[in-house]
């Protein structure tokens, strides 16, 4: 046993910004956290050896079971790579070989929203349903699917893309994919201020809001623009629609600071999700952001599950 409390791995959470780093029980409890810039003015490797630097730094003496790793992707499972990350400056990022070698671990790489359900049906609020799909709505939009004890991961462990669920043929706005009408586009943080500026056109309103927090804040008690979150809505409820119809699940978690911060963005879209199947439990993720980490974690503990 390890501090009394059962076996530790070490864990981190690859950002386009910042680099989280942990220490995490098996019962899925944070022992320690650290916080850095994802390195990304130097060279690709830089990334890897912050990670490998950082852990040894937190674990000191502590024995790890092994390293769980998880990142925004495309990912590259086979390669142990990010390969060509939209938010990070680099065309490949090694991340596997680099870090087994700084540290000596076993090390485990997935997907940041594959991570994210493994977290939630192990530690999170996912416990106890069978099948599981979690939603970040943040910066992006995406998904992770769990389903009788297994994360569905697909050929290169990027399954679950639901962000580029096509939602809309109206506006025809451009995801950071380079293709149009995905859900991401519109109703990500990245992507609610292009989908404003493009309704506010069409209503013949000034676009006076530029930022999100900013549009769903004013949106919410501004009149004139009260469509625009019904319009938000809609989006949304075609989306949630799409999941529910695709995986048929028991629970879905929502997580993601745009959702979180926004409860009532919920409320609003299930008012446009489909009943072609029944609705299941929507539950905001009780992990305060940490999903990805201690998922990243869990599958050092719970290789099968993945």
């Amino acid at each position: 046993m390890q501090h009394g409390e059962g076996r530790i791995a070490g864990a981190a959470d690859i950002g386009g910004t910042n680099t989280r780093v942990g220490l995490i029980r098996e019962d899925g409890k944070i022992v320690r956290i650290e916080k850095f810039p994802t390195p990304v003015s130097g060279n690709a490797e830089d990334i890897p050896l912050a990670i490998a630097r950082a852990l040894m730094d937190i674990a000191g003496d502590i024995p790890l079971a092994g390293l769980g790793i998880a990142a925004a992707g495309p990912l590259n499972i086979r390669e142990g790579i990010l390969d060509h990350p939209p938010n990070i400056p680099f065309d490949f990022v090694p991340i596997v070989a680099p870090l087994k070698e700084a540290t000596n671990l076993p090390v485990i790489f997935q997907n940041d929203c594959r991570a994210a359900v493994l977290g939630e049906v192990c530690a999170g609020g996912a416990r106890g349903y069978e099948t599981v799909v979690y939603i970040t709505i943040s910066t992006g939009i995406g998904g992770g699917i769990c389903t009788n004890g297994k994360v569905i991961t697909g050929r290169g462990g990027n399954a679950g893309e639901i962000g580029h669920f096509p939602v809309d043929t109206t506006y025809n706005l451009t995801c950071t994919c380079g293709l149009s009408g995905h859900w991401e586009g519109y109703a990500s943080g990245r992507g609610i201020p292009f989908f404003f500026r493009e309704w506010c056109t069409a209503h013949d309103l000034p676009c006076i809001y530029s930022t999100t927090p900013e549009i769903l804040r004013f949106s919410a008690t501004d009149p004139r623009y009260a469509g625009f979150r019904d319009a938000l809505a809609q989006v949304n409820g075609r989306g949630l629609s799409s999941v529910i119809v695709a995986y048929d699940p028991d629970c879905i978690i929502l997580d993601g600071t745009v959702i979180q911060r926004n409860p009532d963005l919920l409320d609003q879209a299930l008012v446009y999700t489909d009943r072609y199947l029944d609705l299941p439990p929507c539950i905001f993720s009780p992990l305060n952001g940490d999903a990805p980490l201690i998922g990243a974690a869990m599958a050092v503990f719970h290789p099968k599950m993945i």
